[in-house]
């Protein structure tokens, strides 16, 4: 009970929002979220799905790590989904200002993760405006276009849908990442990232299922 009361802790300490249990399995469906590393199941034997919030300190904290693990780990693929939480104000608007900027570049994440990194590294600043300044620097993007786009809150829905998903395979607070099917979460230090990516990349290997139909087989269970 104290060990587990013990992990609690470090996970509030670590986290926005943490404090639930969190089960010991994740089937995380990728659906289209925006990816990083290789997209073609074949070219990834792990796969880590991020549950994050622009808003959460923790959530920023973490990106250089997860910028060395994918940099370190060519067989490692990101799969990013919106968990803006109640009690920050600016982030479901600043998921909304990211999937604007998706929706206006080329297939398939359009300008998605220069948003997403432009909204990282201004933390400090969020809101409307600032969203809109952000867009008029990613170059390519149409900046009118993305406006109309912000304002109607066009991609609520599916920000609403990962939030929903995030609950049902009991995301416990931001960042949580998912390394096949395994939670890992709060802002880790690297060593226990990697370490939790070299353990997935093991397992999955040894189980003799080919790369490219392991996620669906092995961690999806379909």
């Amino acid at each position: 009970m104290r060990t587990t009361s013990l992990l609690s802790l470090a996970v509030l300490l670590a986290a926005c929002g943490g404090g639930a249990s969190t089960p010991a399995l994740m089937r995380v469906p990728l659906g289209d979220s925006p990816q990083r590393g290789p997209r073609d199941p074949a070219g990834a034997w792990v796969t880590i799905v991020e549950f994050s919030d622009f808003q959460c300190p923790f959530c920023g904290a973490a990106e250089p790590t997860v910028e060395q693990v994918l940099a370190d780990n060519p067989d490692a693929r990101l799969v990013y989904k919106h968990f803006p939480l109640s009690k920050h104000a600016n982030a479901r608007p600043a998921a909304n200002a990211a999937e604007c900027a998706r929706a206006e570049g080329p297939a398939p994440d359009g300008f998605f993760w220069e948003m997403h990194d432009l909204l990282f590294a201004n933390q400090g600043a969020l809101g409307a405006a600032a969203f809109a300044g952000y867009a008029a620097q990613i170059p390519g993007l149409d900046a009118a276009a993305w406006q109309t786009c912000f304002d109607a809150r066009t991609w609520d829905g599916r920000v609403s849908a990962d939030a929903a998903l995030g609950q049902s395979v009991g995301v416990p607070g931001t960042p949580t990442f998912v390394v096949n099917g395994e939670p890992l979460v709060g802002n880790e230090p690297l060593p226990t990232f990697q370490a939790a990516v070299d353990a997935a990349r093991a397992k999955a290997i040894a189980s003799g299922v080919p790369r490219a139909q392991y996620y669906d087989k092995v961690v999806l269970g379909q």
